[in-house]
């Protein structure tokens, strides 16, 4: 999977966590264990997703939140089947 394949996966599993009334923070493990990867590959992905306004997280990329722009960018790039 491209790194622009991850990018589009992390933002979909953030985008699922929306479905609750108050959105919790998704651990950077959990993120890691959906895509198969351990989160120390993941890490690196999410600190430049978190320099592009597109999630939100705390100083250790350990928890994660989709941001408005997160969403904006997931509906531009995934597949129409992903957003259903």
């Amino acid at each position: 999977m491209s790194r622009h394949e991850h990018a589009v996966e992390v933002l979909a599993i953030l985008s699922e966590n929306l479905v609750n009334p108050q959105p919790q923070l998704v651990p950077t493990a959990a993120i890691a264990g959906r895509l198969n990867l351990s989160p120390g590959q993941l890490r690196p992905l999410l600190r430049t997703m978190e320099g592009m306004g597109i999630i939100q997280s705390d100083a250790d990329l350990s928890y994660h939140l989709i941001t408005a722009e997160g969403l904006r960018w997931l509906r531009e790039r995934a597949p129409s089947n992903a957003m259903n």
